[in-house]
């Protein structure tokens, strides 16, 4: 049988998407992707916090009850932070940073984003620049960034990785999770269906687990100015540009959240 595996149609989601389809193949089975039209990706000039992450998934959950896919592949950032939608398999994670990309030869006057959480970070590092949102997919934000609209952008280091890129005319530069917690999930890809339970890869499951818990706990969504990053002993948090971490002991922790930021 051949699993149709439903992606969005960017470069980044179709890398995603064939790295799913490879462990799979692995294991036997044949597969084929099925490029789907999401609502976000009709919508270019709202922000995210306005088409909220959902645009970019609900599609993918009526074809699958539909039995139109089996498997959908996604940025498990972009997933509701609603519990209902929790029950997602993992691939291994990407680097969860984020990462600034500089312009050659550029002061930082301008700097790209589209998230309330990185113009936080970016605010504290670069107190003096002015942030202004961007839409698109990264090779389009690059090129938005080289042709002078903007001094420096910061996008997702795991992006980056699967995409390949190469800086040409712009240097690149990891920003500790001390600095800008990542989002709630970054750089780990969500599985909805039956198929990716054999694909799963538990770390990468329980890190997302814990991360939306505590995503919820401080009141955030995807779209918002909440992070959330659990390095397998520490939970890193943002909130409203504040930063705390806190020694992980079960979900005892995830009740203590609210605290550090009181």
């Amino acid at each position: 049988m051949k699993l149709r595996i439903g992606t969005r149609g960017s470069a980044l989601a179709r890398a995603q998407a064939e790295l799913a389809a490879a462990r799979l193949r692995e294991r036997g089975y044949e597969t084929e992707l099925v490029i789907v039209h999401t609502r976000g990706d009709a919508d270019l000039t709202s922000s995210l916090a306005e088409i909220g992450r959902g645009a970019f998934t609900e599609v993918f959950s009526q074809m699958l009850r539909r039995g139109e896919l089996d498997l959908a592949v996604h940025s498990a950032k972009d997933m509701p932070a609603d519990p209902a939608c929790d029950g997602f398999w993992c691939l291994p994670r990407g680097d969860a940073r984020d990462a600034l990309l500089r312009a050659d030869g550029r002061e930082i006057v301008r700097i790209g984003t589209g998230s309330p959480r990185r113009a936080a970070a970016v605010h504290r590092m670069y107190p003096a620049a002015q942030v202004l949102p961007v839409r698109g997919n990264v090779d389009t934000r690059i090129r938005k960034m080289l042709s002078g609209e903007f001094d420096a952008l910061v996008l997702a280091a795991a992006g980056l990785d699967r995409l390949h890129i190469r800086a040409e005319g712009f240097s690149v530069e990891r920003i500790p999770v001390t600095q800008c917690v990542p989002a709630a999930c970054q750089g780990i890809i969500a599985l909805e269906g039956a198929p990716g339970a054999c694909i799963h890869d538990a770390a990468a499951g329980e890190a997302a687990r814990i991360e939306r818990a505590a995503q919820r706990a401080l009141g955030g969504s995807c779209t918002g100015g909440a992070g959330c990053y659990f390095d397998g002993s520490v939970l890193y948090l943002q909130y409203e540009g504040r930063i705390a971490a806190l020694p992980y002991e079960g979900d005892a922790t995830i009740a203590r959240i609210p605290e550090a930021f009181a």
